[in-house]
C-alpha cells in the first residue's frame, strides 16, 4: 500500500531541529532537494502499489534520497542508515518534517529501495532535475544579466550558460545543434576471477548441502545417507589450487573428478525425489543453487569433453549467474567480468543508453541514440563524437543523410584512403579533445561513485547502483552551476554597494 506523506514541498524554516537553530539555506543537500522535483516523481512511483492493501510503504522521496545518500558518500546499507539518523540534513533531504533520533528506516529496506527504483523511473527522474535545474539557472541568470557586471563576470556567466547545454534563440528551432559523445565500458561485479576448479569445487559443496537436507526429509524411509567423497574431493582440490604452476594434465585430472563427484550428487539427489523428498522444502535459496549447478555441470562437461575453453552464456559465479565474461582487450585486463554499458555525454549531461551482461556491439547504438536525441530536443545534434569502432558504413551514411558531423579516429583500413586538409585536421583534433570528456566521466564513476566494483548481487539492483551513479554525477554538475553563479551574483551585489558609497566617501572605490 503506498499513502502520500505531504501535499507540498517542505520549506527549511518548517523543519523543526529540537536543539534549536535552523538549517542553512546553501548546504548542498538543502539546495539538492529544492533541485529535485518530488512532488510529479511520487505520481510516478506510487502505481506499483496497492492503494488499499499491505502495509503503508516508504515514500518516494525517502527511497530515492536514500539511494542518493549511499551513491553520493560510497558507504554501505547499515551506514547510510547511521548517517541519515546523525545528521539532521540528510533527514531533511529524505523528507522528514522535523529531526529525531531513531532510524527512519531499517538498513535491510536499501535492498527493497533499489528494486523498486528501476532503470525508467531514474530516466524520467533525470530529465526532470536536469529541466529543473536549467530552469533555476536561468531564473538565475536573468536577475544577473539585469546587473551591471564586469568582463570577466560577463564571461563566467556565458560560460555557464554554454555548460548548460540550451540552444541559442537566435539560432534556427529546426538546424542541428549540441554535441553528442558516445562510448561503452565494463562495470566489473564483485566476483572472485573465475577459475574453472573452484567453481566445480563451490558446485559440489553445494550439491552436498542439498543431500543433507533432503536427507533430514527421508528420516526412516531410506536406511543410509548417499555417498559422498567429501574429504577426498576437497583434499584434492586443495592440493592443485595451491600449486603456483600446476601441470595442464593436473588440472585436467582434478576436474574430472570434480565432475564425477558432481554428477553422482546430482543422481544422489534425483533418487532421494523418487524417494519423496521435496525441492520446495529446500529455501529458494538452495533451491537456485541447484539450478544453477546442473547448469554449470552441463557447461563445464561439454568444455571438459570438447577439450575447449569458451561456451555460449557461461556462468563464471554461482552467486551472479546473469555476470559474463566481456572481452574488452584494454592494457593489463583483457577480460572483464560484469555488465557493459554504453552511455552518452549530451552536452554535459550523461545518460545510460543501454545495460547488459551480454557482449555487443555498441556501433549499432549510434543511430538509436541520435533519433532519440531528435525526440527529445526536435533537431539532431551538430556533431558526434566517437570512437573508431563506431566509423560502420551504416553510421557514416546515416550521419551524411542527417547533416551530422560524425568524429572520430577512421579506422586502420581508412586511413590511407582519406586526404584531409590542414582545417579538416584541426578540426578532427578539436573533436578528439572533446571526446576525451566521456573518459573523464567514465573515470570519475568508477574512482568516486563506486562502479568500480557493483556490490549487489541482483540483475534489478545493479541496474538501479549504475544508473544512480550518473544521476549523482548529472546532480552534481547542476549544483556546482548553481553555487558558482550564487557566488558571481554575490560578488555583483557587492560591487555595487561599493560603487553606490563611493559617491559619499570616494575612497571605498579603491576598496571596489
Amino acid at each position: 500500500m503506498y499513502v502520500f506523506q505531504h501535499a507540498g514541498q517542505l520549506s527549511i524554516e518548517e523543519f523543526y531541529t529540537p536543539f534549536g537553530g535552523k538549517l542553512d539555506a546553501n548546504n548542498r543537500w538543502v539546495l539538492l532537494r529544492n533541485l529535485i522535483p518530488w512532488m510529479p516523481l511520487e505520481g510516478q512511483y506510487a502505481p506499483q502499489f496497492s492503494a488499499k492493501t499491505g502495509a503503508p510503504a516508504k515514500p518516494f522521496q525517502m527511497a530515492f534520497g536514500a539511494l542518493y545518500i549511499q551513491q553520493r558518500l560510497g558507504v554501505t546499507d547499515r551506514e547510510t542508515v547511521q548517517l541519515i539518523t546523525e545528521s539532521p540534513y540528510l533527514q531533511f533531504f529524505i523528507g522528514l518534517s522535523a529531526y529525531q533520533a531513531m532510524p527512519p528506516f531499517d538498513p535491510s529496506m536499501m535492498v527493497h529501495f533499489r528494486k523498486r527504483i528501476g532503470p525508467d523511473l531514474f530516466k524520467i527522474c533525470n530529465d526532470m532535475t536536469k529541466a529543473n535545474g536549467i530552469a533555476m539557472i536561468k531564473e538565475m541568470l536573468v536577475s544577473a544579466e539585469e546587473d551591471d557586471s564586469e568582463q570577466e563576470e560577463e564571461q563566467q556567466l556565458a560560460a555557464i550558460d554554454e555548460a548548460l547545454g540550451v540552444k541559442p534563440a537566435t539560432l534556427d528551432p529546426e538546424c542541428n545543434w549540441g554535441t553528442l559523445i558516445l562510448d561503452a565500458t565494463c562495470v566489473p561485479d564483485d566476483i572472485p576471477y573465475p577459475v574453472d576448479l573452484r567453481l566445480l569445487n563451490e558446485a559440489r559443496e553445494a550439491t552436498e548441502k542439498i543431500i543433507d537436507e533432503l536427507f533430514k526429509q527421508l528420516q526412516g524411509k531410506i536406511n543410509r545417507k548417499p555417498r559422498c567423497n567429501r574429504d577426498k574431493a576437497r583434499n584434492r582440490f586443495l592440493a592443485i589450487i595451491k600449486k603456483k604452476r600446476p601441470k595442464c594434465a593436473e588440472i585436467r585430472e582434478v576436474k574430472r573428478f570434480q565432475l564425477n563427484e558432481i554428477r553422482r550428487n546430482l543422481r544422489a539427489i534425483d533418487q532421494m525425489i523418487h524417494c519423496g523428498a521435496m525441492l520446495l522444502e529446500l529455501g529458494t535459496q538452495l533451491y537456485r543453487k541447484l539450478l544453477i549447478t546442473s547448469e554449470l555441470y552441463r557447461q563445464q562437461q561439454e568444455m571438459y569433453d570438447a577439450d575447449s575453453r569458451r561456451i555460449d552464456d557461461r556462468i563464471v559465479n554461482l552467486s551472479k549467474p546473469h555476470v559474463r565474461p566481456i572481452v574488452r582487450g584494454k592494457a593489463g585486463r583483457r577480460t572483464e567480468f560484469g555488465a557493459k554499458i554504453s552511455i552518452s555525454d549530451d552536452n554535459g549531461f550523461v545518460d545510460v543508453d543501454r545495460i547488459s551482461w551480454d557482449n555487443y556491439n555498441e556501433a549499432n547504438d549510434l543511430i538509436t541514440r541520435a533519433k532519440q536525441y531528435k525526440e527529445e530536443r526536435g533537431y539532431y545534434p551538430a556533431r558526434i563524437c566517437a570512437d573508431s569502432i563506431y566509423m560502420t558504413l551504416g553510421n557514416k551514411k546515416f550521419c551524411a543523410e542527417n547533416n551530422i558531423r560524425l568524429s572520430g579516429r577512421p579506422r586502420k583500413k581508412q586511413v590511407e584512403a582519406e586526404v584531409q586538409t590542414a582545417e579538416q585536421q584541426e578540426l578532427f583534433k578539436s573533436d578528439l579533445r572533446k571526446r576525451s570528456v566521456i573518459e573523464g566521466r567514465i573515470g570519475t564513476s568508477k574512482r568516486k561513485y563506486g562502479l568500480d566494483r557493483i556490490m549487489t548481487k541482483l540483475i534489478e539492483t545493479s541496474r538501479t547502483v549504475i544508473t544512480m551513479a550518473f544521476f549523482v554525477m548529472n546532480a552534481e554538475k547542476v549544483l556546482r552551476l548553481l553555487r558558482l553563479l550564487f557566488s558571481i551574483l554575490v560578488s555583483v551585489y557587492i560591487l555595487m554597494l561599493y560603487l553606490l558609497a563611493s559617491w559619499r566617501r570616494p575612497a571605498l572605490l579603491w576598496a571596489a
